[in-house]
């Protein structure tokens, strides 16, 4: 029998539970990013380093393909089981896979099957990374009571990058000359291991006051869709454009600049450490206002920014001077940040109860799957073309318009729905 609670206000205990599995899960995957340009020779042999950080990239893409099936999988859980119990199932998944990345053997030993278990392994990874962040907002977002929704859910969005933040600490001393060519693994270990420590605290949670189980037949998936076409397309732009800008920054355009030789991997993480203490304070900033001035409108005003300016920062970026990348790529983390701040209470109230879960956690995850897995796929191919980051602003434009309409257009909805009731 689950544990219910009736009270509409979260307890520290429930908020901690929620958030600290989103540190989790985004310490896991910002490590992957930041040890990327490290770990890709060690696995994905070629030629170059360049060539190995492209079939990192690859990978990455494939393994992608898991995200939207575990917002399905674990959706499902939490609509009909509760979401204390899929976000517990969840974070197990994401610990287990992380300390298995930890330990793979190396081409050198391996040959081709090294590569093959990391994709396994990354593709668990995000199979359970899809019912995590995003069941956790619910969880968190359905607690919170009335004006302070945004605000609240931007303070577990701000943990995400706390886990950002701890991998790019953990990065910057396991890169200092010192340390053993080994040390990268030590971060993936530890990752898992907090994983089940947080598992094993998350088994005392309090179920959500919003839960209801769902009845599988009268709430199945064809009635998700039937209901809430327009909401799930917003859903997976939303999730796209919240991945869109930092994919670009710390996945693509970092790892090729430290190829380059225009930065060091000790100096990389020092700059992404800076540009995750700058996105925390953009995201708790946006979650505030959203509560003034409603989520669709403080999103639509970050994804205009990036519409409008990202042309000019790709360029300061190929200047190739460190003061001009440092301004460029806090301003483009800026852009996502206005838009993820007030994400979970916009996800949160584009569904009902009965379908909650399972359309936030599935349209969110198909956005970050196609377009965070393809972007640094296409951002490279455009890149390739010109040998100039500014080159990318084709891609850019096409997911921030589209994220821009999209949000509108469920907008438009619930503006005609509200005439017609009025």
């Amino acid at each position: 029998m689950s544990k219910i609670n009736r009270s509409y206000s979260i307890s520290k205990t429930s908020f901690l539970g929620a958030a600290m599995g989103t540190m989790v899960e985004y310490y896991d995957y910002a490590l992957f990013a930041l040890f990327l340009p490290i770990i890709a020779p060690i696995f994905f042999a070629a030629n170059t380093a360049y060539a190995s950080l492209v079939k990192g990239y690859y990978i990455l893409m494939i393994a992608m393909i898991a995200r939207p099936i575990g917002g399905l999988l674990f959706g499902y859980i939490g609509d009909l089981v509760g979401r204390r119990k899929a976000l517990v199932s969840s974070i197990y998944g994401i610990a287990m896979a992380t300390l298995a990345i930890g330990v793979i053997p190396s081409y050198h030993y391996l040959g081709f099957w090294s590569a093959i278990l990391i994709l396994i392994a990354k593709s668990i990874q995000l199979l359970c990374f899809g019912g995590e962040y995003n069941g956790a907002g619910i969880y968190v977002v359905e607690h919170a009571q009335g004006n302070r929704e945004a605000l609240l859910g931007s303070f577990l969005t701000a943990t995400t990058l706390l886990g950002a933040l701890l991998a790019t600490f953990i990065g910057v001393i396991l890169t200092l000359p010192l340390m053993p060519a080994w040390s990268w693994r030590v971060a993936f270990i530890l990752g898992g291991l907090l994983g089940l420590w947080t598992m094993l605290y998350r088994k005392n949670l309090l179920e959500s006051p919003n839960f209801r189980p769902a009845q599988l037949k009268a709430h199945g998936l064809v009635n998700l869709f039937k209901l809430y076409p327009r909401e799930l397309v917003a859903g997976i732009f939303v999730g796209g454009f919240s991945t869109l800008p930092f994919t670009t920054v710390l996945i693509f355009i970092n790892p090729v600049l430290m190829t380059q030789g225009y930065l060091t991997s000790h100096e990389l993480m020092l700059l992404q450490c800076l540009l995750v203490i700058v996105a925390i304070g953009i995201i708790i900033t946006a979650g505030h206002l959203a509560d003034k001035f409603l989520p669709t409108k403080v999103m639509q005003v970050g994804v205009l920014f990036l519409a409008v300016f990202s042309y000019s920062l790709l360029r300061l970026i190929d200047s190739g001077v460190l003061s001009l990348i440092i301004v460029a790529e806090l301003l483009l983390i800026v852009f996502n940040e206005i838009l993820l701040g007030p994400s979970n209470a916009y996800l949160k109230n584009l569904f009902s109860e009965q379908y909650r879960y399972r359309g936030a956690s599935l349209s969110f995850c198909l956005g970050m799957s196609l377009i965070g897995g393809l972007t640094p796929v296409i951002e490279n191919y455009f890149y390739r073309s010109t040998g100039s980051f500014g080159n990318i602003i084709w891609w850019l434009l096409i997911i921030s318009l589209g994220t821009f309409a999209s949000l509108k257009w469920v907008e438009f909805k619930n503006f005609s729905k509200d005439k017609r009731e009025g």
